[in-house]
Parts: structure tokens; C-alpha cells; sequence
């Protein structure tokens, strides 16, 4: 049994693991140890790396559960590496995303913390997301790890919610469509706008997301207009922001739908207690690197009064995430 100091420095010691990640995901080992049992030694040799501290790393995520050390300096990969396969994309992005420019800003939590503002702004000197309009190949790999982080949920989602007295769905910063592209498939009757930044749009455009008929692209900023229907749909785009940004964003949903409407706001709620929960770590990420935050049930009642919804239901999905129906006061 770990004595409570030394849980502490495995806890202080939590950047190696992930940095260990981004590093074999760039060299591409989880594929060419997906062939079957691997020496470090040839490893080294087709990633052009210094063997020994290859297999350093390697031996740290063997700890980890990435890979299984079979035989000394001879390596095998685990169901969990096989998640960072480049043939299974999703997971190595996420891991890519989040040990960037995220990671770099991570290392000033301590002024966010002092300030309540993101240290992505003091560390890069622009926000997040105007950071990433000025950065096209980050941009894409951003759209790329929020299909990762959404597999499971937008299926969740899409099947969750009965969308048959609706005509018009407006998915606001729906990114690379794969949400919109779910619903309306399930709902041949409607109708749909896709609206995000010009990035998230190019990458609906190539096809990430998947097919998207009868829709309509949209680009524009949500904190000043979203263009008309009377179902939105906002997954995964709330928690971005603080209370007084989120609320513009939802107030002009408000503005833009007809009085039988409503807005769909698909998160993932902080449960209570003191259980681990990955939604826990993530709200901390986003303190430092976009300054919004994850939210409880009634912190998103309270964000509906100020944008003038009424909170109508909190459906719970087959998935890690809920989506609240929200009405005109």
C-alpha cells in the first residue's frame, strides 16, 4: 500500500505519463508494435530513436497499461495502446490535442487560479479559438480530437431526443457536423443549419463528420446572431465559456426561435462527491485554457434564467452525457 507521500509524487509525476503518450503517438510505435511482440531496439531503429530511452519510455507506460513488457526489451501492445493505432483515430489525436499548446498553457494554472482568467491568454496572447483561427493544421487536429472526445456521445445524443414536432435544427457550433449528420438521419423531416467558425465548416465540408443533407452551411460569430429554427442543438460548446458569455450565447437562441421552441444544451455533468471523474478533470483544463467550465444541473438552471429559457427536462442518455431542455421563459 503506497504511503500518502508517495501517492502525492505519483499524482505530481501525472505530465510524464502524458507527455510519454504524445511522444510514442508521434513516433508511431502503437503501430508498429501492433504487428505482435517488438524489440525496443528495432522500434528505435524504424522511428530513428535512441533505443535505451525508448525503452525508457516505454517501460513507464508498460506500468500503464499501454503496453505489456513480455521479455526484457521486448514489447507487446495492450487493448488500451491498441486505442492509439493511427488506423483508429480518435484517442492520439485527443492525446496530441491536449500535450500541445494546452498542455504549455496548463503550466500557468496557477494565474488562472489567482485571476479566474484562462492562462491560454497570457501564454500565447489570444484566446483559445482566435489562437486556433490563425493556426489552420492545430485547428484541424482540434476538430479531429473533439470526434474522438464525441464518439459514443453524438449517437447518444441523436437517439436520445424526439425530434419529430421540430422542422428546422440548428446546430450551433456543431464543428465537423457528426451530430447534425446523426439526427438527420434518424429524421428524414427536418431540415438543418450548420453553424460554427469557417474552420469548423471547412471540416464539415471535406466529409469528417460524416454525410449532411438538406443542410445549410452558416458561418458567423454566436455571440452576436444564430441564424432561425425552432430546435438548436449546442453540444459540447456551453462549457467553452463563462456564465456571461455562455448566456449570450443562449439568449440569442432565445432571440432567434419561434415561442414553441427550444434549445438543447448537451453536456456533461459534474456529478457530486468525491469519486473520481474524467468531467472533473476537464473542467480544470478548461479553467486554463478556455476560462469556461463544466456544470452542475442547477448551475445550467440558473444560466437559462439569465437568457431568459426555463429549464424543461434533464433527459439522461445511453452515453457520459445529458441533455437539458430548455423553453422560452
Amino acid at each position: 500500500m503506497p504511503s500518502p507521500s508517495q501517492q502525492i509524487m505519483r499524482l505530481g509525476f501525472g505530465f510524464a505519463v502524458s507527455q510519454a503518450l504524445r511522444v510514442i503517438i508521434e513516433l508511431s510505435v502503437p503501430d508498429f508494435v501492433a504487428t505482435g511482440e517488438q524489440s525496443v531496439d528495432d522500434v528505435a531503429a524504424t522511428t530513428r530513436s535512441d533505443a535505451d530511452a525508448l525503452y525508457r519510455v516505454m517501460r513507464l507506460l508498460a506500468a500503464e497499461g499501454v503496453f505489456r513488457e513480455v521479455l526484457p526489451r521486448h514489447f507487446e501492445l495492450t487493448e488500451v495502446g491498441a486505442a492509439l493505432r493511427s488506423d483508429r483515430p480518435g484517442p492520439a489525436d485527443f492525446v496530441r490535442m491536449t500535450n500541445s499548446e494546452a498542455y504549455l498553457a496548463f503550466e500557468q494554472l496557477l494565474y488562472s487560479v489567482r485571476t479566474g482568467m484562462p492562462a491560454f491568454n497570457k501564454v500565447f496572447g489570444s484566446s483559445r479559438f482566435d489562437w486556433l483561427s490563425e493556426h489552420p493544421e492545430q485547428a484541424a487536429l482540434f476538430q479531429r480530437a473533439m470526434i474522438a472526445l464525441g464518439q459514443g456521445s453524438n449517437e447518444a445524443v441523436a437517439e436520445a431526443y424526439d425530434f419529430r414536432p421540430f422542422t428546422r435544427i440548428v446546430d450551433v457550433g456543431g464543428g465537423h457536423g457528426q451530430l447534425l449528420s446523426l439526427i438527420l438521419a434518424r429524421n428524414p423531416h427536418l431540415s438543418g443549419v450548420l453553424f460554427d467558425l469557417p474552420s469548423g465548416i471547412a471540416a464539415a465540408h471535406q466529409g469528417a463528420g460524416g454525410d449532411l443533407p438538406r443542410t445549410e452551411f452558416i458561418s458567423g460569430d454566436f455571440f452576436e446572431s444564430v441564424p432561425s429554427g425552432d430546435v438548436y442543438v449546442i453540444k459540447k460548446v456551453v462549457h467553452d465559456w463563462d456564465d456571461r458569455r455562455a448566456a449570450a450565447i443562449l439568449r440569442n437562441c432565445r432571440k432567434a426561435m419561434p415561442p414553441n421552441g427550444r434549445v438543447l444544451v448537451a453536456e456533461t455533468l459534474v456529478p457530486p462527491g468525491n469519486e473520481p471523474d474524467l468531467i472533473k478533470e476537464i473542467d480544470v483544463v478548461m479553467l486554463a485554457v478556455t476560462g469556461g467550465l463544466e456544470r452542475t444541473e442547477a448551475q445550467y438552471a440558473s444560466l437559462f434564467d439569465d437568457a431568459g429559457l426555463r429549464l424543461e427536462q434533464l433527459i439522461q442518455t445511453q452515453g457520459p452525457i445529458s441533455i437539458l431542455e430548455a423553453s422560452p421563459a
